[in-house]
């Protein structure tokens, strides 16, 4: 019973301190780097908490279609577009540049 109550309080400790420090994290990957062309990408602490919500939304579809669309023609198809609609998404959640969010953006109506 002590262990579950220490345990219980360290993980509301850990929340905690995460809370208190994980706005001011920054982490930023920069692939290409030209004149007009540059591949950027920074994670903030609200693009990764949107990316928490929106890889939650993107399993449980991904469950449901499962069981809803199993003996489908299509379905390897649904989801590679399903896929890619997620993917463009998350990278839009996290582009710098004009033109990695040109081109999320660009996958992003394609896919849909």
């Amino acid at each position: 019973m002590n262990i579950s109550i220490f345990l219980i309080g360290f993980v509301f400790f850990l929340g905690g301190v995460s809370v208190w420090l994980l706005p001011t994290f920054k982490l930023g990957i920069y692939l290409l780097e030209w004149d007009f062309l540059s591949l950027k990408f920074n994670f903030y602490f609200n693009s990764v908490l949107f990316s928490f919500i929106l890889f939650l939304v993107t399993f449980s579809v991904l469950i449901f279609s499962t069981y809803y669309l199993n003996s489908e023609l299509n379905f390897n198809y649904y989801y590679f577009v399903l896929l890619i609609f997620v993917g463009s998404m998350f990278s839009l959640n996290f582009s710098n540049s004009i033109f990695t969010m040109l081109l999320s953006w660009d996958l992003l109506g394609i896919s849909s």
